[in-house]
């Protein structure tokens, strides 16, 4: 939910359309570095609709991996100063403004039983 880390989520800087396609950078909602392992894309939802997981992809230091594919990765760290980048196969009008909203989960190996729920969002449009 909305936490320290909720207004940096989604810097509006690193978002863009075009193409038929969305673009959002996303930041690493904690303190250290995490597995890709440990990360959960809960939900995105654009303009009040729902993106499906099959239409997201995240890439980190040039590896885009499907979301299903990221429990998968204990090898492939995020680090705290690095963005990612979610990638969707989601039109939108580049010539209105859209609101997002993302909740992303994380399960810090070291807290068993913990689940680190952010929610952050921003209006992007077409640059």
């Amino acid at each position: 939910m909305k936490n320290t880390f909720s207004e940096r989520l989604l810097p509006s800087d690193e978002a863009s359309i075009g193409g038929g396609h969305v673009q959002l950078g996303v930041r690493l909602p904690w303190y250290r570095s995490l597995p890709l392992s440990v990360v959960d894309v809960g939900q995105l939802v654009i303009d009040g609709k729902t993106v499906p997981p099959e239409r997201m992809k995240l890439t980190l230091d040039g590896k885009t991996y499907g979301l299903g594919d990221l429990p998968e990765r204990t090898e492939h760290f995020w680090y705290v100063l690095d963005s990612a980048r979610l990638d969707l196969d989601w039109p939108l009008d580049p010539a209105h403004e859209h609101e997002v909203t993302l909740t992303l989960n994380l399960y810090p190996p070291y807290i068993p039983g913990l689940t680190w729920v952010t929610r952050g969002s921003v209006t992007i449009k077409s640059h």
